[in-house]
């Protein structure tokens, strides 16, 4: 008993299942991604997740590269993205999994959302300056 194709209890016959292998999502890196808004992170106690709104702009390696992107992390990932503390208007270099989702709202219209799902941390190439929000660092240079 057990081998494969072979008549089980009730007759039944078990079908072979070796064409149906799920594909392999191809990995993408993204150079140039222009930080769009403060990345949100949440930690459940289990389950660590970031989520952060990216411009993936054009390069001289990557000219055809136009476009928004929500990119996300989970796990370690997300513990080492969040550690990166990034801010809108810093540039960093992506490397994850792209998917596509299109969205058809019952007025007929369409709206189609890039995704990165990040394999690796985000890298850091440039930050945006940073300014003090305390009162006293304000003042300071008045």
């Amino acid at each position: 008993m057990g081998g494969r194709n072979e008549t089980g209890h009730n007759g039944y016959t078990q079908p072979l299942l070796d064409g149906l292998e799920a594909a392999t999502p191809e990995e993408t890196a993204l150079d140039n991604c222009l930080v769009l808004s403060r990345p949100a992170y949440t930690d459940t106690g289990t389950k660590h997740e970031w989520t952060c709104a990216v411009h993936a702009q054009p390069s001289l390696f990557q000219p055809e590269t136009d476009t928004v992107f929500l990119a996300s992390a989970t796990n370690e990932v997300a513990v080492t993205a969040r550690r990166k503390s990034l801010k809108p208007g810093d540039r960093v270099a992506l490397t994850g999994v792209v998917t596509c989702q299109t969205i058809d709202f019952p007025n007929g219209e369409t709206q189609t959302i890039n995704c990165i799902v990040l394999t690796h941390a985000p890298h850091m190439t440039a930050r945006a300056k940073r300014l003090s929000t305390t009162v006293f660092e304000q003042n300071r240079h008045k």
